[in-house]
């Protein structure tokens, strides 16, 4: 079993028995006042208030208008530019495209002329053909089989 046991060491005397008297505030009773003129505060610190509240939705109403009006003029030139920019596209696509179709147009052209040409050369050669098979053939049955009668 163990044996407890409490010491108490007294080092020092307190300075003061009471704190000092600058401490402790001394009981004034507020001056009463009448109900109307409490009612009246009140009623201007509501008023206040709700200025206070109306002015802060107002600024807050402000700063949403900007930022919307920002943002509908980003989002309108973002537009623009789309629309620019398609424009410019559809523009160089049509440039394009017609000058292709310009380039096939004289190249058929082009063709045509060169069949009318080898046309004309295979119909040249051949008549150039009758006529050399005509001059090589001596007998006048021979040019009438090819040309009919010859009238003199």
């Amino acid at each position: 079993m163990s044996n407890p046991s409490a010491f108490y060491v007294h080092l020092e005397d307190p300075v003061q028995s009471y704190p000092p008297s600058g401490l402790h505030r001394q009981y004034r009773p507020f001056p009463t006042r009448p109900q109307e003129e409490r009612l009246e505060e009140a009623e201007e610190r509501r008023n206040r208030l709700g200025e206070q509240k109306v002015e802060q939705l107002s600024v807050r109403l402000a700063r949403v208008a900007l930022i919307m009006d920002r943002h509908h003029r980003q989002t309108t030139q973002s537009w623009l530019d789309s629309q620019d920019r398609i424009t410019r596209d559809m523009d160089e696509h049509v440039r394009k495209r017609t000058s292709e179709i310009s380039k096939r147009l004289r190249n058929l052209s082009d063709h045509n002329h060169m069949v009318q040409v080898r046309k004309d050369e295979a119909k040249q050669e051949k008549l150039l053909r009758k006529l050399t098979h005509l001059y090589e053939a001596q007998n006048a049955s021979t040019i009438s089989r090819f040309w009919g009668k010859i009238h003199k």
